[in-house]
């Protein structure tokens, strides 16, 4: 099942006294994938101001804007339209050497290091479809449950 969904959300300043200067960011677009298109989305601010897009480092958009007239309340109003899609299934097929090209390395390098948890003399699984499996020996031993942990 799809769904049409209108997502707003407001945020308002308010100031004691007259700011003359404000910088901002604010991150209120939602993210396009396989489950879910933007069809449309826009950040409006009162009092008004010229704003730019970017992606940030984790390709989230960020909208950037500064206002340098005095004010004494800022609102800043994030309205999107989104359709969403039915289940989708994971991405198969992937192979060591896909995970290994230059995009991925790119994109999830933070993530791509040995830890205690993904030790380096590791074996390599088959292929990466069975890593989950394989590295469940690697991981801690589960927390205790939180209504057993003295206080």
């Amino acid at each position: 099942m799809s769904w049409r969904l209108r997502v707003t959300h407001t945020t308002q300043y308010r100031y004691a006294s007259p700011v003359t200067q404000s910088y901002n960011e604010v991150r209120l677009t939602p993210r396009s994938d396989r489950r879910q298109n933007v069809v449309v989305s826009r950040v409006e601010t009162h009092p008004a101001t010229r704003a730019y897009r970017y992606s940030d480092y984790w390709g989230t958009t960020v909208t950037s804007f500064d206002l340098h007239a005095p004010h004494t309340e800022l609102t800043v109003v994030g309205s999107s339209v989104v359709e969403t899609g039915g289940e989708v299934s994971p991405v198969g097929g992937a192979t060591w050497t896909d995970l290994r090209g230059e995009d991925v390395l790119d994109r999830y390098t933070e993530y791509l290091g040995w830890t205690s948890t993904s030790p380096a003399t590791a074996s390599s699984p088959p292929g990466p479809g069975n890593s989950a499996v394989v590295s469940v020996p690697w991981t801690p031993s589960m927390p205790p449950p939180l209504g057993s942990i003295p206080r």
